[in-house]
């Protein structure tokens, strides 16, 4: 419960911050933004917990790297044509920047993106803003701690462990492209498809998908993995408390 109070007052902060301060600046961005992402990050990190080891640092430091920073290289690469830009790549620019205070109803899009660092080599970009940074680490997280809990199912028999590994696994592999399926499916509907092209580019441009896509998906892949995750303990709580009455009998 303080978690959650503090949590609250210091995303207040954050948006008292963001009204004080209208014409904005970069100084001013970077605190509000802070202050907000420390807010959620007290709220949402506890409850999923932090892993240690090389199972839970290899995949964490990989997805991390990959949501962070590398998925708009990926995404570029997986389009139509992506392979034949690494024949452009001339020149490498590096920038940041911030976003000017939108009106208040706009503050937790506004906080999600600004200040942002940006990377171009060649024709290739990628964008670090703090939504991306904020889910990459979560995902990299919750990635770690699956995969790490996942390789100590034992002796928890053939049925179960499938039952639970191979569902598991598809999630842990699945939430790795949650951004890029839907837009490279409907991308290539329109290329091999002329008579709904159109309609198919409106939706990817369109607002609400940009939402869906860019916010609800990594989100939703962050839950998924919190339910996986919850399950995959379960289990090894069961077989604990069975080893644990079973030694005990025993003694």
């Amino acid at each position: 419960m303080q978690k959650i109070l503090i949590s609250t007052t210091l995303m207040l902060v954050s948006f008292l911050i963001f009204l004080a301060f209208p014409k904005g600046g970069i100084a001013m961005s970077l605190l509000s933004g802070s202050i907000f992402w420390v807010g959620v990050g007290l709220t949402v990190l506890p409850k999923v917990g932090w892993g240690k080891g090389k199972l839970f640092l290899v995949p964490f430091l990989a997805y991390f790297l990959y949501h962070s920073l590398l998925y708009s290289f990926t995404l570029t690469l997986l389009e139509p044509g992506g392979l034949a830009l690494f024949n452009y790549l001339h020149g490498y620019h590096f920038g940041y920047g911030y976003e000017i205070p939108p009106p208040p109803q706009y503050f937790l899009l506004w906080v999600s993106q600004s200040v942002g660092i940006w990377f171009i080599i060649g024709n290739f970009e990628a964008d670090v803003v703090p939504f991306t940074l904020f889910m990459g680490l979560l995902l990299g997280d919750l990635m770690g701690l699956n995969v790490s809990e996942i390789t100590k199912l034992r002796g928890v028999g053939m049925k179960t462990a499938t039952a639970i590994t191979l569902p598991s696994l598809g999630v842990v592999s699945g939430t790795s492209c949650c951004l890029a399926l839907p837009s490279l499916i409907l991308y290539s509907v329109a290329l091999s498809v002329p008579v709904i092209s159109s309609e198919v580019f409106s939706l990817l441009s369109s607002t609400p998908y940009f939402v869906f896509v860019y916010f609800g998906l990594p989100i939703m892949s962050a839950v998924i993995l919190y339910l996986n995750l919850r399950l995959v303990r379960q289990v090894k709580l069961k077989k604990s408390l069975r080893d644990g009455t079973c030694t005990k009998v025993r003694d």
